[in-house]
């Protein structure tokens, strides 16, 4: 009977640590900003995480962040993303991998001028740089993306 009982825990435990902590704890769009600047354009930025179930054993989280411009009449002229890896383990949590970002331009008086990523400790850090015809020449626009994780695997 002691020898049910004993075998009856290790599989208690054993279903524990392979059952999700949390299903999706930041899935789907969870966190969404907008910031508006002075031309009356703004920029809509969202964070989303993996659909993968994260569990006690795996403790890693990928991570995708996006701009979307919109002009001043609101139309969508560009959108900028760039995705990165974590691995966590409720100490402390690092930067596995961040991708370059990547563009897409929807109005052709926008253009790339640079683009960038880097991570560092936990945090993942992408730059781009556009560029947009005006009468007089051409503007820059920076943007600076970032995505950080903590300890436990949140990521904004």
């Amino acid at each position: 009977m002691k020898k049910h009982r004993l075998a009856f825990l290790v599989l208690c435990i054993m279903i524990i640590y392979l059952v999700p902590v949390h299903a999706f704890a930041m899935n789907g769009q969870d966190v969404g900003t907008t910031i508006y600047n002075e031309d009356g354009s703004y920029v809509v930025v969202t964070i989303s995480t993996d659909n993968l179930l994260v569990t006690r054993a795996s403790k890693t989280r990928t991570a995708t962040v996006k701009h979307d411009y919109h002009n001043a009449a609101g139309d969508l002229d560009w959108t900028a993303s760039m995705t990165a890896s974590f691995s966590y383990d409720g100490l402390t949590s690092r930067c596995t991998s961040v991708g370059t970002p990547v563009i897409t331009i929807y109005d052709n008086i926008w253009s790339v001028y640079s683009k960038s990523s880097s991570k560092n400790s936990n945090t993942a850090t992408g730059n781009i740089t556009m560029a947009v015809k005006q009468l007089i020449g051409t503007s820059k626009f920076p943007v600076t993306m970032t995505l950080t994780c903590d300890k436990n695997g949140n990521v904004s």
